[in-house]
């Protein structure tokens, strides 16, 4: 997903997500995400890795990234200007955010 030009780090590419809320775990968290930006109601599968970056801030990022096994709903973006569907074998070439090409690295090498 592309986020869009109303949006902080507008035009770069992400994985769709966001922050955790009080109490809850990874797949509530992403599960709320996709349905707030996306307007998908998704299963969220097994826990795939956990990308963790040091920004130059000298803030620390972790992202983590989950199977999603199937949604219902149509993609509607929200917070996006624009989605992509990436072959596996090209998902390192396409731009993104440094934490989530950490992810497509890792997702690459499942090949």
């Amino acid at each position: 997903m592309r986020r869009a030009q109303s949006e902080p780090l507008a035009g770069e590419w992400e994985y769709p997500g966001g922050k955790f809320e009080n109490g809850e775990d990874g797949p509530r968290c992403l599960h709320r995400e996709l349905t707030e930006e996306l307007g998908i109601d998704a299963e969220i599968g097994k826990l795939v890795t956990v990308a963790k970056l040091r920004l130059d801030s000298g803030k620390e990022l972790e992202l983590y990234a989950y199977e999603i096994l199937n949604y219902t709903g149509e993609i509607t973006l929200k917070v996006h200007d624009r989605q992509e569907w990436v072959k596996l074998s090209e998902l390192v070439g396409h731009p993104q955010l440094p934490a989530d090409l950490i992810v497509s690295k890792i997702l690459a090498c499942d090949l």
